[in-house]
């Protein structure tokens, strides 16, 4: 299968899994009054995407943000930006449009969050530029790495001082299933 593309979408179970039972535990456990819903892609630039544009578009980030708002911000997870970057793309959306900017593969895929402290800081200096329009980091895992590297992520939320929200995206399927994990987390 290509990505994005499947062969015969009648043979696909849309259906959504049921909640596992500490899915509501966790939920009542927040402390959120008002639901805030952003919606928006991985990317503003994506080859699939060029269609969405008019013709002519000069700005595709501009017109994006006119569309939808926020994005994953998956560029940054290839390579680095630095600061001057992040305040134009600030600049470029309007009020309210939050950017979620992905770590870089150098963090999660290469040293696996071991001895990266030197790396976030320097992430959540530049990515900090984006002021108002940072939404929330994005960490996602490579799918082989599994519960028995829970210290790894344990150290890494501890280590975790800044005053941008995280997101970790943890995608071993053990992690659903270790009941270890489950009850740690809840």
């Amino acid at each position: 299968m290509k990505f994005g593309k499947v062969d015969n979408v009648d043979e696909i179970n849309f259906s959504i899994p049921t909640d596992h039972p500490a899915t509501d535990k966790v939920l009542k456990k927040s402390k959120a009054k008002d639901l805030k819903v952003f919606v928006g892609c991985g990317k503003w630039n994506k080859t699939d995407l060029k269609n969405f544009y008019p013709r002519g578009t000069k700005n595709e980030l501009e017109y994006y943000a006119t569309q939808f708002n926020s994005i994953e911000l998956n560029a940054t997870f290839r390579k680095r930006y630095w600061a001057p970057q992040y305040e134009k793309w600030a600049n470029t959306t309007p009020e309210g449009f939050k950017f979620c900017p992905k770590l870089g593969q150098f963090i999660s895929h290469i040293k696996r969050l071991d001895g990266v402290e030197e790396s976030l800081d320097l992430f959540n200096e530049n990515a900090s530029h984006l002021g108002d329009r940072m939404g929330v980091s994005f960490l996602q895992m490579h799918d082989n790495f599994g519960p028995k590297d829970y210290e790894r992520v344990q150290k890494l939320a501890e280590y975790w001082r800044f005053d941008i929200p995280l997101a970790v995206e943890l995608r071993h399927p053990d992690w659903y299933a270790d009941e270890k994990m489950i009850d740690e987390w809840t």
